[in-house]
């Protein structure tokens, strides 16, 4: 059971290190060139988030919540306030902060309801909505739990929320030639993945070979590179959220599944990565802000290397530091998400 645990915080590490290059790869002036080269690269790892919501999903505790004695306001209170939104709330207002005063600085005049929209919703960072979305699946993951225990015909039905969302996401860019707001924000859009962890835990088998994997990846490129040139936005082509990218990233699940049975070991260094990567998540952005001052190149490979490895690096040191320092204070350390 410990290699087990192991194993899965070392799919922690690779996965909040493949969120860090994702953001990594932004801000760069693809007009240039390198646009191909983007999209591959970008593919390979489009696995990030969808996995992340299926691991909240699969790490459900299934028995807890099907005990007679389960409380749904302890629930809410321990796992969707303490551990969600407590981090959110405080990381959220310190982006904001920083937000207003560079308005203020600049003489730019402060839209409070946009400040107010943007906290709520997860826009404070580019990657809160992530949070959003986790409060939404908690609120109502109990119920899930019991229909996936109890209800045959509802638990086939709710396999078709995800994919009548793809439908909605691709329709409204066909026809408006842009993304619809929030599209990412609200909680059908990774159900899909969070429902087939609860499934998995509860005994679905899922596994994929290497070559389902490099299938399922050709795939997501193909899709990625004729949506291209059907005129779609770089924001859609190179999203998470398409068809091609979620059966990569499923595939990718079922190999990490299949790994897992064989008690395959990671390095101690990703599993640590893992520790960390709930205070990485919250920082990151931060630190590539900051980075990003420093580092201009019109090399792409350099321009995001260079990038991925500094924020990952510091990122990655500001929480173990934060870690040791106060390592007397757990609390403290819960709420900002150092743990």
């Amino acid at each position: 059971m410990e290699r087990k645990r192991e194993y899965w915080q070392g799919i922690r590490g690779i996965c909040i290190l493949a969120v860090v290059l994702i953001h990594s790869l932004g801000g760069f002036d693809y007009s240039v060139g390198y646009d191909t080269e983007f999209i591959i690269f970008r593919q390979i790892i489009n696995f990030a988030v969808a996995t992340f919501v299926f691991m909240s999903g699969y790490f459900v505790p299934v028995e807890k919540i099907c005990n007679k004695d389960f409380s749904y306001k302890e629930w809410i209170l321990n796992r969707g306030g303490a551990r969600l939104c407590i981090p959110f709330v405080i990381w959220s207002l310190c982006y904001s902060g920083v937000s207003l005063a560079k308005d203020i600085h600049h003489g730019v005049g402060v839209n409070w309801l946009g400040y107010v929209y943007r906290f709520v919703m997860g826009k404070s960072a580019t990657p809160f909505y992530y949070i959003v979305v986790l409060i939404q699946l908690t609120v109502i993951t109990p119920w899930l739990v019991h229909v996936v225990k109890e209800s045959k015909t509802i638990k086939n039905l709710l396999w078709l929320i995800t994919p009548c969302h793809l439908l909605y996401v691709y329709a409204w860019n066909f026809t408006t030639g842009f993304s619809p707001r929030l599209y990412e924000t609200l909680f059908p859009a990774w159900f899909g993945f969070y429902y087939l962890g609860i499934n998995v835990r509860c005994g679905l088998k899922l596994k994929c070979s290497g070559w389902k994997v490099l299938v399922a990846w050709v795939i997501s490129c193909v899709e990625a590179i004729v949506l291209r040139r059907l005129g779609m936005s770089v924001g859609f082509y190179t999203s998470q959220i398409t068809v091609g990218s979620f059966l990569y990233s499923v595939a990718v699940i079922g190999w990490m599944l299949k790994q897992s049975d064989m008690q395959s070991g990671n390095t101690k260094l990703l599993g640590r990565i893992g520790d960390c990567s709930y205070g990485i998540f919250y920082v990151h952005m931060a630190v590539l802000t900051v980075i990003g001052k420093f580092i201009q190149s019109g090399n792409w490979y350099l321009y995001w290397s260079l990038r991925f490895a500094m924020t990952s690096i510091i990122g990655f040191s500001i929480i173990l530091a934060g870690q040791k320092i106060l390592k007397k204070q757990k609390k403290l350390l819960r709420f900002i998400g150092f743990i």
